[in-house]
């Protein structure tokens, strides 16, 4: 017998999704197939990008270049490197309201971001403006600059029981000493805001370090000397992983 299956309007109307998807922290090979797939399969791309110094750049566009996805039409959204979050909120609405726009006309949509989609990205941003005008997305993970730090180095970052704890722009040595006092090994995001203050206290400690930077790049450069890194200028896209050994 057969089944017929009937659907309400509102469901013919939604054929798609939108999508967020992680790149991973660099290296353009480091990229789920399902992530590839639907890219391919998009009809317009959203990208993040920064500005500073009225100077914009984007980390991502290079990958999406490399798997020859800049052919697909692109939207980026560049936001200010600053505490103020006025010109960044503004961006995101902006932003959500355009993937609104392009959705309700057909358009196959992804949002794409460097790293992992939940740790620390500026798309989770967008996904609760997204989520407010109740449109249907789907996230795709992507590998975080942490685990391929940890692979580079060629280290565990945990074993058996041991905890974890990830802290971006860590403010004082103080902050870093408590976090040691309840975890075995310590992931320092962001690291370039405060490095000059932190610093010469690291190197005092008995501690295993493992500095990272520009993962996945042509310019990646790691090492576990911090001696290297005392007149090193540390970008923004750099962590450090701290054990107590």
């Amino acid at each position: 017998m057969a089944i017929i299956s009937i659907q309400t309007k509102e469901e013919k109307s939604i054929v798609h999704t939108i999508y967020g998807v992680a790149l991973g922290p660099g290296d353009p090979e480091l990229l789920t197939l399902k992530a590839l797939r639907v890219l391919k399969n998009a009809d317009v791309i959203f990208y993040p990008g920064s500005i500073f110094k009225g100077e914009k750049k984007s980390y991502v566009f290079p990958l999406l270049k490399y798997h020859e996805l800049d052919k697909k039409e692109h939207r980026g959204f560049y936001l200010e490197m600053s505490d103020n979050r006025n010109q960044v909120n503004k961006v995101y609405t902006e932003t959500a309201e355009s993937i609104k726009k392009l959705f309700e006309s057909g358009k196959k949509i992804c949002i794409v971001c460097e790293g992992d989609i939940s740790l620390y990205a500026s798309f989770s941003y967008i996904l609760t403006r997204l989520q407010e005008l109740q449109l249907p997305i789907e996230l795709i993970p992507g590998i975080p600059a942490l685990s391929l730090g940890a692979a580079q180095h060629k280290i565990p970052l945990s074993l058996l029981d041991e905890k974890i704890a990830v802290v971006p722009r860590v403010q004082t040595f103080k902050e870093i000493e408590n976090c040691l006092h309840t975890f075995d090994t310590l992931i320092l995001m962001k690291v370039k805001t405060n490095w000059k203050e932190i610093y010469y206290d690291l190197k005092e400690q008995s501690w295993d370090f493992y500095y990272c930077e520009r993962l996945g790049t042509a310019q990646e450069f790691i090492t576990t000397n911090l001696d290297e890194l005392s007149e090193r200028v540390i970008p923004y896209f750099s962590l450090l992983i701290v054990k107590k050994g």
